[in-house]
Parts: C-alpha cells; structure tokens; sequence
C-alpha cells in the first residue's frame, strides 16, 4: 500500500517534472562585451538525465531515470543605443523526453520546446582592465508541446521573464571569474494535471560563480557553482511544499578555431531539496561567428 501511495505520488509530479523552471544560465565568459554590430549563430545538442525525486531532502526510492534530449538553435547579436553597447538573442530547441527506470512504461514525449529571448546592455565595458557588468532581461514563451492529460511534457504551458545582473573581471594573465545574480517570475498554468488545475510559481532567485583558466588564447577551461533557491508552488492558490534549494556544478572546455567556438559541458546535482535530482548533463555546442 505504501509503496503504491509513493509511486501514485511520484506519477502525479511527473506532470510538474519539466515545468520546473530554473534560471536561464550564462556561459562562462558571457558577460564580456562583444565589438557592436557583431552576430553569432549556435547549434547545441544537450541531455540531461535525471534520477530520483526528493522530498524536504530525502530520496523517495522510487528508481524513476528520465533523460531528456534536445537539439536547439540561438541567434545573437550586438549593437549600440546611444552610445551604449546592447545585445540580444534568440533561441528554441526541439526535445525527445525518454523514461526509464520504473518508469519506463511511460510514452516518450518528442517536439519543440519553450523559447527565449534576451535584452542586455553593458554598464561597464573596460576592455584593458578586462572588467565588465551588464544587465539583462529576458522572455521564456511557452512555444513547447503540452498536454495536461500526459504524465510528461516539454513545456511549462506559462510564460515567464527574469531580471540578470552579472560581472566579470581579470583576476590574473590566465585567470577570470564571473558572477550572475538572477531572479525569475514565472505567470500561471491554468490547464495543470489530470484535474486542469491552476499551478503559480513563486519567484526563483539564482546565483551562478564561473573561474575561467586560459590554458591559451584560444582554449579556456571553466568551473562553474550555482544556486537555486525558492521558487515554491502554489495550486489553485494553496501552497506546496515544494521549495527549491539546490546546488549544482558543472565544467566547460571550449575552443576558439577560427571565426567558430567549440564547447563542451559536463554539470551535475551535488543536492536538491525538493523534485528531481540531475544527475548528469551533457552538452556539445558550436558557435560562429557572423
């Protein structure tokens, strides 16, 4: 009976699993300014894997594996207002939502996902010192396929906007370190689960911490600490206990060749309090220069 309590449980918050909506993160060296009137094309294949779902901290047991799989594009570009460098950019992705585990009787989910776009402008911009701040906003769409009558789903069925504020700064010839600070406001989902109930989420606050080693001009190594906090459930007005505190890492390399850059990420969970637990992620990404 308890068991099946747990699994009734579990299957339920399947449907929350991909609407849990984190901060849009920053690549490191992102928050260096670019010359004005630049544009840049990126491909980026990713999977994350996540594992077992946590509740105040504690693993349900439940042996649930979900890997999710996406294939995205992002236009960028620079420009100046005023004098004032900006720079925005575009992106969506298509995705493919594979259960495993106990849960691999569940169908995979495949098609577009949500899209963003971003505004950004530089308040500090001093190239020689290798100093920058910049301040950004940005837009998440719900472009992605939903379905509340399906367990899994590759949209939030909700719009949502954040505020970013970001620094970076030579430490020494080889050395750099960025940190963003960010807080998102997502809007309602008024067709969540089975029962179409309507699903709020408070504010996400995000801290994110990014050392760069340039091992040469052109091949940088990255460490990157980040922090979710907040971010509590509410449905049809009612409060969950649901609050997201977590702490994750992750390493890029990337590689400039040329008028392209190569880049590839490995990030995990080191713990969360609430939800699904990332247990690995990977990503390949190439960017030219236009």
């Amino acid at each position: 009976m308890f068991r099946w309590l747990i699994n009734h449980i579990f299957f339920l918050s399947l449907i929350v699993f991909p609407s849990l909506g984190f901060a849009v993160d920053i690549p490191p060296g992102q928050a260096i300014a670019p010359p004005p009137g630049k544009s840049a094309i990126r491909f980026e294949m990713n999977s994350v894997r996540f594992g077992d779902k946590y509740l105040a901290g504690k693993a349900l047991n439940t042996r649930s594996e979900l890997t999710f799989n996406t294939l995205g594009v992002q236009y960028s570009g620079s420009f100046l207002i005023k004098n004032r460098l900006a720079g925005f950019y575009l992106n969506s992705a298509v995705g493919m939502a594979e259960p495993g585990g106990s849960i691999n009787t569940q169908k995979e989910v495949g098609g577009l996902t949500d899209s963003a776009a971003a505004l950004v402008t530089w308040l500090l911009a001093d190239k020689e010192k290798g100093r920058y701040s910049v301040f950004g906003v940005y837009g998440i769409a719900p472009t992605g396929k939903y379905d509340s009558d399906r367990a899994i789903n590759l949209s939030q069925n909700r719009f949502a906007g954040g505020l970013q504020l970001g620094y970076h700064t030579r430490l020494a010839p080889s050395w750099d370190i960025m940190a963003i600070a960010d807080v998102m406001i997502s809007g309602e989902n008024d067709d969540y689960r089975l029962t179409h109930q309507t699903y709020k989420q408070d504010p996400l606050y995000s801290t994110q911490v990014t050392l760069m080693h340039h091992l040469d001009p052109s091949l940088t190594l990255s460490a990157t600490y980040y922090f979710y906090a907040g971010g509590r459930g509410r449905l049809d007005g009612n409060k969950l206990d649901d609050d997201i505190r977590r702490n994750r890492y992750e390493v890029v390399l990337s590689k400039r060749v040329g008028s392209a850059k190569y880049f590839f990420y490995f990030g995990t969970d080191a713990n969360t309090e609430n939800g699904f637990i990332e247990e690995q992620r990977l990503s390949l990404r190439y960017q030219h220069y236009l």
